[in-house]
């Protein structure tokens, strides 16, 4: 029964990841947030608070699933999701979407790290970690395609009405807090007798941040070239007005470049392979930071399926850097670690962000893709060289 029980998880864990990432709303936010009065420094300085509330709990809430439970953790994370989403629905100006923000920061932070910890520790009590990878990658895979095919879908709704996809998304969030109460508690792997406090996560911190410099060097470096991708995200759909892109398309837009992530996901297993990754963050970070230079300054509908690579990075990016730190990292530390990683990525995105938001509204969008590209491009260049190259 048990180990039936923590076989579900796996399926449960992809039916929550398909579920989260079925974002009907995501191909018309900005346009949505434009229709609504907010200019686009009032579009990145939202989603810069957004990042600074995920910065604020992010390291609590992977310490309090280490603590008290994934599943626990995971049932909180999926409520003050769809609280956000139905915030979603009634909000018309920048304060209130900054409540709808605050309530899926939290939410995201509650789930993020503890789903890909709970896979681990899952697979670990079952004596098969050796599938974390190509499991991790397969349930990126299939999140990505979910979030494609929501697109369309979120695309087509958008036609009938600017806000019906928002109605949807609130609905449809039922179903990760339904996939999240059928999960079970992974055997816990602290070590006996000891007691979990501020101090533990402190000496968490410690080492990462003083001590092991591979799992920081990782962190950074993956930090990086996360909130790269994680600006483009927010200036893609301007940049394709900007070149004549018309906005029924951003659906078919938006879909294609998340199917190309879940096909990436799916053989990221391959690539981690045959590269270490050392020398895939590398070839990443210089493809990532040129693609954005180059479709900045030399903007048409062309050059703008170089913006691409972001989706091949995002792809490659998550299950491999996930997968080398659940191995190096004990079950009582796992969720805390990951979560320090996106704790990165959010800071520098809400440092950066916003002046690149400025830079748009100042000059231009394409002037903005380029800036970005070069910022990142030259924070990705100094932590590459400081990383270590044993780095696997």
């Amino acid at each position: 029964m048990r180990t039936k029980q923590l076989q579900r998880n796996i399926y449960l864990l992809r039916l929550l990841r398909v579920a989260n990432m079925a974002l009907f709303t995501i191909p018309v936010l900005v346009v949505y947030y434009r229709h609504h009065g907010l200019s686009m420094q009032d579009v990145m300085l939202l989603q810069a608070i957004f990042a600074v509330t995920m910065v604020l709990i992010e390291v609590p809430s992977g310490y309090f699933s280490d603590v008290l439970g994934r599943r626990k953790t995971m049932i909180i994370g999926t409520i003050l999701a769809m609280c956000g989403w139905a915030c979603y629905v009634v909000a018309a100006s920048f304060s209130e979407f900054l409540v709808a923000e605050a309530f899926l920061g939290i939410g995201m932070s509650f789930m993020s790290g503890t789903d890909s910890a709970m896979l681990y520790d899952s697979l670990l009590e079952l004596g098969h970690t050796e599938q974390s990878l190509k499991e991790e990658g397969a349930q990126m895979s299939y999140a990505n395609f979910s979030e494609a095919g929501a697109s369309v879908i979120g695309g087509a709704l958008a036609a009938v009405s600017l806000h019906l996809p928002f109605y949807v998304q609130a609905v449809w969030m039922l179903l990760p807090i339904v996939a999240s109460v059928m999960l079970v508690e992974p055997s816990v792997h602290r070590r006996a007798g000891h007691q979990a406090g501020w101090q533990e996560m402190k000496d968490i911190l410690s080492r990462v941040f003083r001590h092991d410099r591979q799992i920081r060097s990782l962190i950074i470096s993956s930090s990086i070239l996360s909130a790269s991708t994680l600006t483009m995200v927010w200036l893609i759909q301007p940049y394709w007005t900007y070149v004549g892109i018309p906005v029924a398309l951003f659906g078919v837009l938006w879909a294609s470049g998340n199917a190309l992530v879940g096909v990436v996901s799916i053989r990221a297993h391959r690539v981690a392979e045959r590269y270490s990754t050392h020398s895939i963050l590398a070839v990443l970070m210089v493809a990532v930071s040129l693609s954005s230079i180059i479709a900045g300054l030399w903007p048409s509908m062309i050059t703008a399926g170089l913006l691409a690579v972001m989706y091949i990075s995002r792809g490659l990016l998550n299950p491999i850097v996930n997968n080398d730190l659940n191995k190096h990292v004990t079950s009582g530390q796992r969720a805390t670690v990951l979560s320090i990683r996106q704790l990165g990525m959010r800071f520098l995105f809400c440092v950066i962000a916003p002046s690149i938001g400025y830079i748009g509204d100042l000059t231009s969008i394409p002037m903005a893709v380029a800036i970005s590209g070069l910022v990142f491009g030259l924070l990705g260049l100094l932590s590459w060289l400081k990383s270590p190259t044993q780095v696997t």
